[in-house]
């Protein structure tokens, strides 16, 4: 798992996304509909591949615990988080304002 982490701090896409925004702000109230949205796609694509490989770590990790560590966070704290965040994105609203942070429940369940 650790050389998947590794990868992914040494590949900066991170860092890129972060430049990425950083330019789609300074440019927002000069650019086109279509040019605000292409740049906003072209974020989502990136956090996805970034989400991809988060939940590759996710998947070893959780298989490096055997066949049962990691269910309990996984239920009380992944599970939640995710059908709050699809059922907020499928009734149109900010994602953020109905999404339970899963560092508010780390807090509560513990590392």
């Amino acid at each position: 798992m650790a050389e998947n982490l590794r990868r992914l701090v040494s590949n900066e896409t991170l860092r890129r996304l972060q430049d990425r925004i950083d330019s789609w702000a300074k440019e927002y109230n000069t650019n086109s509909c279509d040019q605000n949205l292409n740049y906003c796609l072209e974020i989502i694509e990136q956090v996805a591949r970034v989400q991809g490989q988060l939940f590759g770590i996710l998947t070893i990790a959780a298989q490096e615990g055997g066949h049962n560590d990691g269910v309990e966070t996984i239920k009380s704290r992944l599970l939640p988080w995710l059908e709050a965040s699809f059922t907020a994105a499928s009734m149109g609203k900010p994602v953020d304002s109905r999404v339970p942070s899963l560092q508010v429940g780390m807090l509560k369940n513990g590392p």
